[in-house]
This record gives C-alpha cells, sequence and structure tokens, in this order.
C-alpha cells in the first residue's frame, strides 16, 4: 500500500487543494486541506475510510504508468490554468509527476487514468479536480 498525495493550484484564483492518503492499521485517513490567500480560514476535513473501502481508489492509482503519464505530457506551460500534482510514496520511495491544465483525452490513456484516480479521492469530498 502507498501514501498518496494529490496537490491542485490554480494561482490565478488563489486556490490550492491538498488530499493526502496515508496508511493505518484499522482504517485509512484521507485528509483534504484548502489553501491559498482567498481560503484562509478553510480546517481541513478528514474521513477515514475501511480497507474494503480504500481499496478501488488503492487500485486505481497502483494500475497507473507514471513514466507513460509523463510522456504523454505536452511541453506547454502558461501563465493562467491549473497544476496537478500527484505523489506515491512507500517508506523511503516515491513517484511524482506534475501536470499543466490536464485533461481526460483518448490519445493520452494513462493521464485519463490519473484523472479519473484522483476524482475518486475528490468525490469522498464532493469536489471535483
Amino acid at each position: 500500500m502507498y501514501n498518496i498525495t494529490i496537490e491542485t493550484e490554480a494561482s490565478y484564483a488563489g486556490k490550492s487543494d491538498t488530499y493526502t492518503i496515508e496508511q493505518g492499521d484499522k482504517s485509512i485517513p484521507v485528509t483534504h486541506e484548502v489553501g491559498g490567500f482567498m481560503n484562509k480560514n478553510v480546517k481541513p476535513e478528514t474521513k477515514k475510510l475501511f480497507h474494503t473501502e480504500y481499496r478501488p481508489i488503492a487500485d486505481a492509482f497502483e494500475n497507473i504508468d507514471f513514466q507513460k503519464v509523463f510522456k504523454e505530457s505536452g511541453d506547454l506551460v502558461g501563465y493562467d490554468g491549473w497544476t496537478l500534482k500527484v505523489t506515491l510514496s512507500k517508506v523511503m520511495s516515491g513517484i511524482s509527476v506534475s501536470l499543466w491544465c490536464p485533461s481526460e483525452d483518448p490519445s493520452k490513456p494513462e493521464t485519463t487514468k490519473l484523472l479519473q484516480a484522483c476524482e475518486k479521492v475528490c468525490a469522498l469530498f464532493d469536489q471535483e479536480l
């Protein structure tokens, strides 16, 4: 099992979201934190999932080839839009990918799988990417 961190940032809107999933013995805590200058008073929210509830989320992330996501990413970077950074870690090892304005696209199947996996986590808090 991995720890998972999902970070989104829309700097033009002054908002960032961080979703953190940590492994627990009896349950899996999932925390959503909202940041940015427009959201200083928003308190973090944590939900605890049973291992059976967490399994579909874990499976979704474990079936993503981060190297392919990296290869599917483009060279374009802009000043508007948003960024997504996803990190999977286990003990002292980890892998991350950062994307600018990712979207579901049949020509980018691994990126689409990553976005769909992230949506599973965001949905726990009635949020969208």
